[in-house]
């Protein structure tokens, strides 16, 4: 019989964040394995959501209880702690001498780096467990995992030496066998490994350079205007002492400002992004058409690269309230019933 349970933020605190929420869901199974106790630890995903990053994994206990008293992420050189602090108890009666599965979710601070280093740590009742969180660093640990079989293996076979030799005999051919299939099964993940980096490292290339096309057309749609308010505003802090030649200033540089919003810009823009990005606003119009003009506007600046405050002059609003609109236009998206919502989210 098995039992399906579901507990959001398994914490010691009675205060939670509005934006980082621990997630933890568990099975339990009444049958029982006849290995012995065993804690297993399995990396899942990795992923930037919402200006965080959320890392799922699973733990897999066989008849082991066990408490994690802390989460951490090694991130290049950082180390960080969860948004929400985090601190598990698995020795209740309800989950001990029980196969349990556990699958968690943790928010960190967001970051942009990654590194084939990087890998959560647990420290549990039992040690601590680390898990990379790269394919990199899953390949390398798969493969000092099976060489540290290996070796185990041959320590054991070394250690039988003194008995029968017809023992030695069976004990040396199993061994033997078993660490052909290893080097063959080793090999086979390599090569599917490096096929897969091979072919991510392709794709991560043409992303590269399509972003760096679509930032190029940007820079030509927009560049010349923004150096000349560039120039404004250096004359402006210049002649602060003449009022006369600062309201002259200012009123150029609200010319050159308003010049950006109109509507033949805006739609050259869009001609640019629907190019470099597979005709994304083409798809958010057929697949959102209750969406209104200004939010399909506030779109366009987005998947452009702009910077929230380049965004906010273009767009007439403050910095506070360009975060609140990001926010709930995500929101909107993904509870709406677009084939595409998880890739229009993912280019905002």
């Amino acid at each position: 019989m098995c039992r399906y349970i579901i507990i959001l933020g398994i914490l010691f605190f009675s205060v939670f964040s509005v934006d980082a929420v621990n997630i933890v869901t568990y099975t339990v199974s009444d049958s029982m394995t006849a290995s012995p106790e065993k804690l297993e630890m399995r990396y899942r995903s990795i992923s930037n959501y919402d200006d965080r990053v959320r890392i799922t994994f699973e733990l897999k206990s066989s008849n082991a209880p066990f408490t994690i008293y802390k989460a951490e992420w090694v991130n290049c050189d950082s180390v960080y702690s969860p948004l929400e602090p985090f601190t598990l108890i698995a020795q209740t009666p309800e989950v001990a001498g029980k196969s349990t599965e556990w699958h968690i979710a943790l928010d960190f601070p967001f970051s942009d780096l990654f590194d084939e280093k990087d890998a959560l740590v647990l420290s549990t009742d039992r040690g601590i467990i680390r898990c990379p969180t790269s394919r990199e660093g899953e390949l390398s640990e798969s493969i000092n995992m099976l060489r540290t079989d290996y070796e185990e293996q041959l320590d054991r076979s070394n250690e039988n030496s003194h008995k029968a030799w017809l023992i030695l005999t069976i004990v040396l051919s199993s061994v033997l066998a078993v660490c052909g299939l290893a080097l063959v099964i080793v090999r086979r993940r390599f090569i599917m490994k490096r096929r897969e980096i091979e072919e991510l490292s392709l794709l991560i290339s043409k992303r590269t350079d399509r972003n760096m096309e679509l930032e190029a057309k940007v820079d030509a749609l927009y560049g010349s205007r923004l150096d000349t308010l560039n120039m404004l505003c250096n004359e402006y802090f210049e002649k602060n002492d003449s009022e006369k030649v600062k309201l002259t200033l200012y009123n150029e540089v609200e010319k050159h400002i308003l010049a950006l919003r109109d509507s033949k810009n805006i739609a050259e823009l869009e001609g640019i992004v629907n190019t470099f990005l597979d005709n994304i606003l083409v798809k958010v119009k057929e697949q959102l058409p209750d969406l209104k003009r200004n939010d399909l506007i506030f779109l366009t600046y987005l998947y452009a690269g702009f910077s929230p405050r380049a965004i906010c002059i273009f767009t007439d609003i403050k910095i506070k309230n360009f975060y609140n609109r990001r926010s709930r236009l995500k929101d909107r998206i993904l509870a709406s019933d677009a084939a595409d919502k998880e890739y229009f989210v993912s280019k905002m």
